[in-house]
């Protein structure tokens, strides 16, 4: 074991409090808690330190020459952005669960690390799925190349959408509840509306890439139009509706996107239930592979975080994007999917002919119909799928049937994600 590296832990929220009592009860050979900052030091927390570990200003303690490793858990992008910048240009290394910050600004921060040689730990900024980067540091950043990556990365709406399933509550009912129970923000737009995967999904693609180029704008969306309707119909057709980051590649050219998505009830996608997360992963031989762990909370982040100090302190490299390489992104319309399409129709004959003739005449075969009982005198709900589509043909088959005087309201859409298209 080399000598002990002495530490620095900014933010003293609940994971940092789990972090410092770690530490401050010495868990952990070789690593020493010197210093902990916040702003408020006056709340109550569970652990309590003396007041020589204490300090209320980040500056001093990230030039203290004394620290070797600074951990920054305050969240955002300022001042967490400058705390990491300053720890790297006076030599320390850098440990963080700070996602949104390496998905806005980790060109800055991962170049800056490269050119002075210095280490960043990020397993902590998407806990359910650090068992990947894990993997990555065991055969090297750009030892495989995945063909795709399909993930569900955030807690909240995974538990959402599985108590949906099992209760066939609405999406509100569902989410006020889980605010109640504590597994949702009281504001919860990151999670529901897709931003905190797209986090994670932008840092998965500059590690499998080694690149640290900021990830052009890519299509997001989250989960607050999902139905039970829609889940009922899913569940018939032999799937279960996830919030899912998609990564596929071909020819070095990246698909990203953030969606629902109905995945296989029996894939290891569509049976993760609660708040954990998972990843599904097929390399460039076809070998499909599979991670499970819990989406969040104290101590998995706790542990996250230890795992890159003790690897700085033993003195192992971190998977780090490194390389300035441009990354490809394709064009979304050119995306290939298959597709559940749910339509509000007029309860009368020729109806489905129209809108079957419509998708035929851009290309696009229909693979299944599902027509239900009429919710009312007048409306019956009609659900497709499709065969392989491209986006861009599906958007534009719907802006025409949207048109239709038999079709009353938007159609719904949502794409079909199989380990075989």
């Amino acid at each position: 074991m080399a000598d002990s590296k002495k530490i620095a832990v900014i933010g003293f929220g609940n994971i940092g409090s789990g972090v410092v009592e770690a530490l401050y009860q010495k868990e952990f050979a070789g690593l020493e808690l010197t210093k902990v900052v916040d702003i408020d030091l006056e709340r109550p927390r569970p652990i309590t330190l003396p007041t020589q570990y204490l300090s209320n200003d980040w500056q001093p303690v990230v030039n203290d020459p004394e620290i070797d490793i600074v951990v920054e858990l305050i969240g955002g992008i300022e001042p967490a952005r400058s705390i990491q910048l300053q720890a790297l240009k006076n030599g320390k290394d850098v440990v963080t669960a700070n996602k949104m910050l390496l998905a806005q600004k980790g060109q800055e921060i991962f170049s800056l690390a490269t050119d002075l040689k210095r280490r960043v730990g990020f397993r902590a900024s998407f806990v359910g799925c650090h068992a990947l980067i894990h993997e990555f540091q065991q055969a090297g950043v750009s030892a495989k190349k995945y063909r795709r990556i399909y993930a569900i990365l955030n807690g909240t709406s995974n538990y959402i959408l599985s108590t949906m399933t099992h209760e066939g509550t609405e999406f509100e009912v569902v989410l006020k509840e889980a605010q109640e129970k504590g597994l949702a923000e009281s504001d919860p737009s990151d999670d529901v509306d897709g931003m905190d995967t797209a986090s994670k999904i932008r840092i998965l693609l500059n590690l499998i890439t080694n690149s640290y180029q900021t990830v052009a704008p890519f299509p997001i969306e989250g989960i607050r139009n999902v139905t039970p309707q829609d889940i009922q119909y899913a569940d018939e057709l032999g799937y279960s509706i996830k919030l899912v980051g998609v990564i596929e590649q071909s020819n070095g050219v990246f698909n990203i996107a953030v969606h629902p998505a109905l995945v296989p009830k029996a894939s290891l996608l569509g049976s993760l239930q609660g708040a954990y997360n998972g990843t599904e992963l097929e390399d460039e031989y076809g070998v499909v592979s599979g991670l499970v762990a819990p989406g969040a909370g104290v101590r998995p982040t706790t542990d996250a975080i230890v795992k890159d100090l003790l690897d700085i302190t033993e003195g192992k490299d971190l998977p780090m994007p490194s390389s300035a390489e441009e990354l490809a992104l394709g064009n979304t319309d050119d995306a290939q999917r298959r597709y559940y399409l749910r339509f509000s129709a007029l309860d009368q004959a020729g109806v489905l002919a129209q809108i079957s003739g419509l998708f035929g005449k851009h290309g696009i075969s229909i693979a299944a119909v599902i027509q239900k009982e009429a919710v009312s005198k007048d409306f019956v709900p009609l659900v497709m799928t499709t065969h392989l589509a491209r986006e861009g043909d599906v958007q534009s088959a719907l802006r025409e049937v949207d048109q239709l005087q038999v079709v009353r309201a938007k159609t719904r859409i949502i794409r079909i994600l199989n380990a075989d298209t």
